[in-house]
């Protein structure tokens, strides 16, 4: 057996190139952020190739929360362009290469390839960013909102007997009632909501209050069937979107905490 051969043979059989009226679409074996396969392009002019996008990276970074008005983000994108060799085209909204000679088209598509792999990890940042700062929000309004009443805790089990089910936010109120909050940013924890909640049905248990708080009305980060199983369940719902909604949410959380 080859090692070498082998290796080669996984790699370069993941790509795939097809020939288009403006020159090649080369498909690559590895996933954009959005779920498809990353796939860049090569474009064709007499003796020359440019290395380019679909030109819809930028407005889909864009709708993943990724804010290119800051400083902070544009110098992180500056820095990722030069160091690839990347341009972005404004009119085009389209990250190319410069104009290669034939002869540099593979190290070209090489370092583009890098360059999109390095810009979609601003998508990943952002969104680890954006849940944590939910969250804090999340804990500091409760803190605020009771005060002396409740103490509240992040990351502790739901119950003394529910130690599989950890919470990102825990109400433990002076009345003796819990109520067991998960930030509803994932699939996966909108899920242990709703486990939570058939759970303490179950076991009749009537002392721990789940909710489910999204951080926006109109996630995508939750599949419309896991919104509906929450719906249907004894889940409280809230949404954390706007200043009125806040309120709403957290007057909810007390009446649920000091309710007998």
């Amino acid at each position: 057996m080859n090692i070498q051969d082998d290796i080669c043979e996984a790699l370069c059989g993941g790509f795939e190139v097809r020939r288009l009226k403006m020159g090649y679409a080369i498909r690559s074996p590895f996933t954009w952020f959005t779920g498809d396969a990353l796939t860049f392009y090569a474009r064709l002019d007499g003796g020359r190739v440019r290395i380019e996008d679909d030109a819809a990276s930028y407005a889909e970074l864009e709708g993943a929360g990724v804010d290119f008005s800051t400083d902070t983000r544009l110098g992180i994108l500056s820095g990722l362009m030069e160091e690839h060799g990347v341009e972005f085209d404004q009119v085009a909204m389209r990250f190319q290469t410069a104009w290669l000679s034939g002869q540099q088209a593979g190290e070209g598509a090489a370092r583009f390839l890098a360059f999109m792999h390095r810009l979609q990890d601003m998508v990943f940042t952002t969104r680890d960013r954006v849940a944590s700062t939910f969250r804090d929000d999340l804990v500091a309004a409760l803190a605020d909102r009771f005060g002396a009443e409740a103490d509240i805790g992040v990351d502790e089990p739901a119950a003394e007997g529910l130690k599989d089910y950890v919470v990102d936010v825990l109400v433990k109120h002076k009345s003796g009632r819990r109520v067991a909050i998960f930030a509803g940013i994932t699939e996966h924890r909108a899920l242990e909501a709703v486990l939570l909640s058939k759970e303490l049905e179950l076991k009749g248990e009537e002392n721990v209050i789940p909710f489910l708080i999204y951080q926006e009305t109109n996630t995508k980060r939750v599949s419309i069937r896991t919104q509906s199983r929450a719906m249907n369940s004894d889940l409280e719902l809230g949404t954390w979107d706007g200043a009125r909604v806040l309120v709403e949410v957290l007057d909810k959380v007390a009446k649920r905490a000091t309710r007998r």
